[in-house]
């Protein structure tokens, strides 16, 4: 019993002795955070251990992992591979062996970064590892692994570097970095066409974004109604409320389209937006207004504007722990361009003198939505002839015989004698998009006995309407 007690005793002293001589030592590289936006290498120079030189011995120094890969256990067991790191050789004590160490891609297996032609001192080794970032999606958190560097001793035993075993830990920071200004958003509203559409009009907001941690976009207005300014004659301030606009991201699945509004909304879902695998990406947002909101709000000349604010909020579950957030202000410019069109739906208007009663009575014309007026700036219309009488052949008609002037229950029109001189039919009308007019054309009985007599034919004349008078 006592030899056995003494053996165990023995075996207890020897295992302890063993541990001191794996002692771990610790490399910390701290990952920038301009590295990984600019996909750029990062190098840094790591103690790699303290060699002892034999007498006489020529000696080669090898480089492996002892994982086989780097794992980020903040970030859910993310890992990057072992081939983003390089190492080689920078000195053994005072001797530098920068221009004759070779680079090799980290593996699990030792591989040869240098083989002496001379013996060399001991000394301290430091090697330069450098990380190929642009190679791997980086989450924010603790990358580590374990680096192991191996100088056999004579014939191949044992290590003449200690400690040969290193754990190393990348530290990656939390991040979300958007450009320093995101400016404006411009909605240039110059063809009528985005007025008669259904879908409206509609521009996209690019902005790049660098990120290390999952997040979400939100979007906020500093105003319930736009602000308007105009060069150009207006009848009254118009009323815009901004959730007259949508926005919406291209290209996110968890993408969630709003309305402006003075709250805070996301962009997305609350899942957020994942970090992409380049670290860096480009959101866009489209802004779009639909037509009927269009006519509704925007149907006037000018600049409508509302400044905005975005935020990017790191999803919670996400490390750190701590909140990250980025916000930029910006805007939204509704320029409106002093737009008009004029469209006759009808090109020919006849008066027909056909009966008795019609030269005892005079006769009407109806024309419904003979006109159709669009304009963004307050109008006025006028009418004219474009020659000084109805003519057929070498005969002719005064032109006074005929009054122009609204259908029954259309309002806001005067009725006029026609002239060769313009005659205002409406006046300081506000903007408007595809206003039917009902015109009447009359040749009242009043004005009869200037026919009679007139030998039979086709009297015409072209008339002539227009926003401004010539």
């Amino acid at each position: 019993m006592r030899k056995r007690k003494l053996h165990i005793k023995r075996y207890l002293t020897l295992l302890v002795g063993g541990c001191s001589t794996v002692a771990l030592a610790q490399v910390t590289v701290n990952l920038p955070r301009a590295n990984i936006q600019n996909r750029t290498d990062y190098q840094q120079t790591i103690a790699a251990g303290q060699y002892t030189s034999l007498l006489g011995l020529l000696p080669t120094f090898s480089v492996r992992s002892n994982t086989p890969n780097f794992t980020n256990l903040l970030a859910g067991t993310e890992t990057a591979p072992l081939n983003l790191a390089y190492i080689k050789m920078v000195s053994v004590g005072s001797v530098s062996l920068v221009n004759v160490a070779s680079e090799v891609a980290l593996s699990t297996g030792y591989q040869q970064i240098y083989a002496s032609l001379v013996s060399l001192l001991s000394g301290p080794v430091t090697v330069n590892l450098r990380l190929r970032t642009a190679n791997h999606r980086w989450l924010a958190g603790a990358y580590t692994g374990q680096l192991g560097f191996l100088a056999p001793g004579l014939l191949g035993v044992g290590n003449q570097i200690n400690p040969p075993t290193q754990d190393i830990t990348i530290n990656v920071p939390g991040f979300i970095a958007p450009p320093a200004t995101v400016g404006n958003t411009q909605i240039a509203v110059n063809n009528l066409s985005y007025y008669r559409g259904v879908s409206g009009i509609a521009v996209n907001k690019s902005i790049a974004m660098s990120t290390t941690v999952p997040y979400q976009p939100t979007l906020q207005s500093g105003a319930t109604s736009f602000n308007f300014s105009t060069t150009v004659p207006y009848n009254q301030l118009p009323s815009s409320p901004v959730g007259t606009v949508s926005v919406g991201l291209t290209g996110i699945v968890n993408a969630s389209p709003i309305t402006l509004s003075t709250a805070v909304q996301g962009l997305t879902t609350t899942a957020g937006i994942a970090v992409p695998p380049t670290n860096n990406q480009t959101l866009t947002a489209v802004f779009s207004i639909s037509g009927a909101n269009l006519k509704s709000s925007f149907v006037q000349a000018g600049t409508y504007n509302v400044p905005i604010t975005y935020a990017w909020n790191k999803l919670a579950s996400a490390y750190p722990a701590t909140p990250i957030q980025e916000s930029r202000t910006g805007s939204v410019d509704i320029v409106v361009s002093d737009l008009g069109e004029l469209v006759a739906n009808q090109n020919a208007v006849p008066l027909v003198f056909a009966s008795t009663g019609d030269y005892q009575q005079g006769v009407i014309k109806d024309m419904p939505a003979h006109l159709r007026i669009s304009k963004t700036t307050p109008y006025n219309l006028y009418v004219r002839a474009a020659s000084s009488s109805f003519a057929s052949g070498t005969n002719t008609i005064p032109l006074s015989v005929l009054r122009i002037g609204p259908m029954p229950g259309e309002s806001g029109m005067n009725t006029v004698t026609l002239s060769a001189t313009p005659q205002q039919l409406i006046n300081a009308a506000n903007p408007v998009i595809d206003r039917n007019l009902n015109v009447r054309y009359t040749i009242p009985a009043s004005e009869v006995g200037q026919i009679m007599g007139k030998p039979a034919g086709v009297y015409s004349v072209n008339v002539v309407f227009s926003f401004v008078a010539p």
